[in-house]
């Protein structure tokens, strides 16, 4: 049923993300799927921004992410996965990244920090939510 599964997760949250990965790899087994996981970091791009930043802060801080998140899959997905870090707004960033991938699935979570303004869902979740071109399944965690 689905073939392309994309699971955006937060490093900084390990803890959902290891729950987020344990339920893409049971997926991707029961419907051979192939799994693609990414991260974004946050906007380098804006002249204000990186004028406060060493040439290489952008590269370096990718490197280290993009080390953090392979070391994340390894101790938490049972079988291969490909895996990228995107910089830019989240919601945006996941939604470009399944498009480009033609994703049938976006595996993304949510968890409550009981602010009113996500209640239902989470700014990010219900950005990509309502824009897909594509399933999105609603881990809560």
């Amino acid at each position: 049923m689905f073939k392309k599964i994309l699971v955006p997760v937060d490093i900084q949250r390990p803890g959902q993300a290891a729950e987020i990965l344990k339920v893409a790899g049971q997926l991707a087994s029961q419907f051979d799927s192939a799994v693609h996981v990414m991260t974004v970091m946050p906007g380098y791009g804006m002249p204000l921004v990186a004028t406060y930043f060493p040439a290489d802060a952008k590269n370096t801080a990718k490197h280290e992410i993009e080390a953090r998140l392979g070391s994340l899959i390894d101790a938490n997905y049972p079988a291969k996965a490909t895996y990228g870090v995107a910089e830019g707004k989240r919601a945006e960033e996941i939604l470009k990244a399944a498009k480009r991938r033609k994703s049938d699935l976006i595996l993304i979570g949510f968890k409550s920090t009981g602010k009113l303004s996500d209640t239902i869902l989470g700014s990010v979740g219900t950005k990509v939510a309502q824009r897909a071109n594509c399933s999105v399944m609603v881990l809560r965690i």
